[in-house]
């Protein structure tokens, strides 16, 4: 009985030491998996904390990149350069300012020849413009376009019946900001009238009276620069024409009511009298035709901001 109770009471502590040994190993287990967990985080945050001094997808650390690699700022500065580029040209393309240069009348149905003043206005006319076009793009952010750009009229069909309908069309349809007439002036066709100097009739209507009379003034101080006397900015209203959706006077002139009607401003660029004796001698010279024709396009390009090609 006696080595009974001894045997039990072996068994019975080697059970204890077995529960015990079994605790142990359980500690020890959780321990190392709480350890595992530890070290688990601490090398993530140290990776996240690696890539973000070197940037993510959605930005860029140009002084890692500099320290890491020095390509790297270069190139990625070059990327974004060309990018930035490209954004502003595409805004340009896709809102540039429209500008349509009317010359006046033409070689074919609508002449003005004045052979007693040594001069045919549709040519000086022609010349004035041509220079203003090739001016003008020189400048960014604006296209150009000509009701003609040599003697021909640009209205064919009709012999020129339904000219100033076509040149001003043109503007319409391209939904233009700006249709310019470019003229050359008269008084009786006899060389030794007093009247000279330039001017420039904008229309009457409320929308673009103010705005197209500022353009004005900067065209006729330019001009003005050629000892060209500046009779300033005008308008001439026709009352048998009715009015406008406004309710003021429509012009005079077809070639700005026609403008108005079709929803931009029009205006005529008077630039001097053929006939009188000092403005004949500036216009014979086609020097001071292409001058003329450069000074109108610095003042448009004034007026709307444009600034000159790189």
């Amino acid at each position: 009985l006696r080595e009974y109770e001894i045997m039990k009471n072996e068994n019975k502590t080697s059970n204890t030491l077995l529960k015990y040994l079994l605790i142990t190993l359980l500690i020890c287990c959780i321990i190392s998996g709480i350890t595992g967990i530890i070290i688990g985080c601490i090398r993530n945050s140290g990776k996240k904390s690696s890539e973000d001094s070197k940037g993510n997808g959605n930005g860029y650390n140009e002084a890692a990149a500099s320290t890491e690699d020095p390509q790297a700022t270069t190139e990625m500065t070059t990327e974004l350069t060309t990018e930035a580029t490209t954004e502003v040209t595409t805004e340009e393309e896709v809102d540039p300012v429209i500008v349509v240069l009317d010359p006046g009348h033409d070689s074919e149905y609508c002449t003005r020849n004045h052979p007693q003043l040594g001069m045919n206005e549709q040519d000086l006319n022609l010349t004035i413009a041509l220079a203003c076009r090739d001016r003008l793009e020189q400048y960014k952010g604006i296209k150009v376009y000509m009701t003609r750009e040599d003697g021909s009229c640009p209205d064919p069909e009709d012999k020129g019946d339904k000219c100033i309908e076509v040149r001003t069309g043109i503007a319409t349809d391209l939904n233009a900001d700006l249709f310019v007439a470019i003229h050359c002036n008269g008084s009786t066709g006899v060389l030794g009238d007093s009247p000279e100097g330039c001017e420039v009739y904008v229309p009457n209507y409320s929308a673009y009276t103010e705005d197209m009379t500022k353009l004005g003034n900067i065209i006729g101080n330019n001009l003005s620069s050629m000892d060209i006397k500046f009779n300033g900015v005008k308008v001439r209203t026709k009352a048998e024409k009715g009015v406008y959706d406004d309710g003021s006077t429509q012009d005079w002139y077809y070639l700005i009511s026609y403008s108005v009607e079709g929803g931009h401003p029009g205006i005529i660029i008077e630039h001097a009298y053929m006939d009188n004796t000092h403005d004949n001698e500036i216009l014979k010279d086609e020097n001071n035709l292409k001058k003329m024709g450069e000074l109108d396009a610095d003042a448009i390009a004034e007026y709307y901001g444009l600034e000159l090609k790189q």
